[in-house]
C-alpha cells in the first residue's frame, strides 16, 4: 500500500486526477484484503464475502456522489463525513439482504447501480485553479491511512463475518485520502476529476470480484488473482476509451 498511494500521488500530479483515479481504481486495496481473508480464513469465507463486497460498491458510489454534492457546499470535513455516513447508511441498508442474493445476482444489481450514477454523477462548477498549498509529510500520511485500514479489516475480518467483511472492504479509505488532499490543494472540481477516474475501473473491478467468486473453487488462489487481475485492467482500458470518447473522462 505505501508505494502504491506514493505512485497514484505523483501519477495524479505529473498526468491529472483523471488518470491518477484511473490507477486508484484498480484493486489495490480490496484486492490484498480479499487475498489475506481467502488466505487467513479460507476460500470458502472469501467468497461469503464477495457480495458483500459488490454492496460496498454500491455504497462506495453513494459515498461519491453525496462528496461532490456535500462539498459544493461545506468544507472538507463536513463534505468526508457526510460520504462515510452514507457509505455506512447504505450498507446497514443492504447488508441484511446481501446474504440472499447469490453473487451472480449482485454483480447485475452493482452493474445496474453503476450506470445512472455515471449519467446523474454530479456536476460542479470548473474553479480557478487554486495555488498549490505544500503540506508537510502529505505522503507518508497518505501511506499510513491505507495500511492500517488494510491490516485492520484483515485482522477483524473473522470477528466481523463474511457479509461486513465485504462491505467494509471498498471503504473509501484511498477515495477519501486522495479526495481530501486534491480538493485542499485544487478544489472539488478536480475532486470530481479524481472519482471520474476511479468510475472508469469499476466496471472491472466488478468483474473480479464476480471472477474470484467462480475461480476460487476450482484453482489456486494465486491463479485466479492473476487472471482476475488481468481481466479487470483490460476492461479498465476498454472503459477509459470509451470514457474519453463520450468525453466523461
Amino acid at each position: 500500500m505505501p508505494p502504491v498511494i506514493a505512485g497514484v500521488t505523483y501519477i495524479s500530479k505529473k498526468w491529472g486526477n483523471n488518470l491518477g483515479g484511473v490507477i486508484a481504481s484498480l484493486p489495490w486495496v480490496a484486492g490484498p484484503i480479499i487475498l489475506f481473508i481467502a488466505l487467513e480464513q479460507g476460500a470458502d469465507f472469501a467468497i461469503s464475502a464477495i457480495p458483500g463486497v459488490m454492496v460496498g460498491i454500491i455504497a462506495w458510489l453513494v459515498f461519491c456522489m453525496t462528496y461532490i454534492v456535500v462539498g459544493q457546499k461545506q468544507n472538507i470535513f463536513v463534505s468526508i463525513m457526510a460520504g462515510y455516513m452514507a457509505y455506512l447508511l447504505t450498507g446497514l441498508a443492504l447488508q441484511q439482504i446481501t446474504p440472499l442474493f447469490s453473487v451472480n445476482v449482485w454483480y447485475v444489481i452493482t452493474l445496474l447501480f453503476i450506470l445512472p450514477c455515471l449519467k446523474f454523477f454530479p456536476t460542479v462548477k470548473t474553479e480557478r485553479a487554486k495555488s498549490r498549498k505544500i503540506l508537510r509529510f502529505e505522503i507518508p500520511l497518505r501511506m499510513i491511512m491505507i495500511t492500517l485500514f488494510v491490516l485492520l479489516i484483515t485482522y477483524f475480518a473473522d470477528l466481523l463475518g463474511p457479509t461486513w467483511s465485504g462491505i467494509l472492504t471498498p471503504f473509501p479509505v484511498m477515495t477519501a485520502v486522495l479526495a481530501i488532499f486534491v480538493n485542499y490543494t485544487q478544489g472539488i472540481s478536480q475532486v470530481r476529476n479524481i472519482f471520474i477516474g476511479q468510475l472508469t475501473g469499476i466496471f472491472g473491478f466488478t468483474t473480479f470480484l464476480y471472477l474470484q467468486a467462480h475461480l476460487l473453487p476450482i484453482m489456486s488462489i494465486d491463479n485466479a488473482f492473476m487472471i482476475g487481475i488481468a481481466v479487470d485492467i483490460a476492461i479498465t482500458l476498454i472503459m477509459r476509451q470509451v470514457f474519453t470518447r463520450i468525453k466523461l473522462a
